[in-house]
């Protein structure tokens, strides 16, 4: 490449990932819900669920927390008890629309 030329780099934008589904994966287990927004402190998903496995399989409990409120709208989780972020699977989505929605999809 000669002095003259200028390498252009594109920058891909980040997404913007409110509506996506996410798992957040903390101590206490895995959450999964819509991503609503963030700040510095908190994460906040929309209808969020515990990830749950028992003698029957893998599901959804239905809140975040045994003694909480059941089927919150949403729930903001300190980053700092977040382990990790990812969107969720497509297998995982499917389960969260049936306890959320009641849809088979």
């Amino acid at each position: 490449m000669s002095d003259d030329v200028e390498a252009e780099i594109e920058i891909e934008e980040e997404a913007d990932p409110t509506g996506i589904l996410f798992t957040l994966v903390t101590a206490g287990g895995e959450m999964v819900g819509r991503f609503v927004h963030e700040d510095d402190e908190i994460i906040v998903l929309e209808n969020p669920r515990a990830f749950v496995q028992t003698e029957k399989g893998v599901g959804f409990a239905p809140s975040v927390c045994l003694t909480g409120q059941p089927k919150p709208e949403s729930v903001g989780f300190y980053k700092t008890s977040v382990i990790l972020a990812t969107p969720t699977s497509a297998e995982v989505e499917k389960l969260w629309i049936q306890a959320t929605t009641g849809l088979v999809v």
